[in-house]
Parts: C-alpha cells; sequence; structure tokens
C-alpha cells in the first residue's frame, strides 16, 4: 500500500482518476488476499513478479510518453 501511495503521489492525478486507482489496487489487494491466505514460498514468488511486471511497465511508460 505505501508503494502505491508514493505512485499516487507522483502521477498527482486529478479527483476522479485517483478513484479509478485506488479502487483498482484495492480489488486487487483483496482478490491476492484471497488466494494467498497465507506468507507461503508462492505467495512471495507472486509478489516478486508482480513487482518486477510493474517495474518493467513503469519503465516502458516512462520512456515513451516521459517528458
Amino acid at each position: 500500500r505505501v508503494e502505491m501511495e508514493k505512485l499516487i503521489a507522483s502521477e498527482n492525478p486529478d479527483a476522479e482518476r485517483r478513484a479509478r486507482f485506488i479502487a483498482s489496487f484495492n480489488r486487487g489487494y483483496r482478490s491476492f488476499g484471497g488466494t494467498y491466505t497465507q506468507c507461503t514460498a508462492s505467495a512471495t514468488e507472486a509478489i516478486s513478479r508482480y513487482m518486477k511486471e510493474g517495474e518493467t511497465l513503469s519503465r516502458d511508460i516512462a520512456s515513451r510518453y516521459g517528458n
């Protein structure tokens, strides 16, 4: 959640876009929590993969659409 807050703060979206980000994050968070009810090796691996994918997407977006 802290990382998501940082991402939202860095983008500084308008209120409607901010609400959509938060709603999407919360849906994903609840879904992940329903799938992985304990901190297992597979849960840790899934988190690692999601983080890596997010980093890749962020870099690609920044390089394509950055200032």
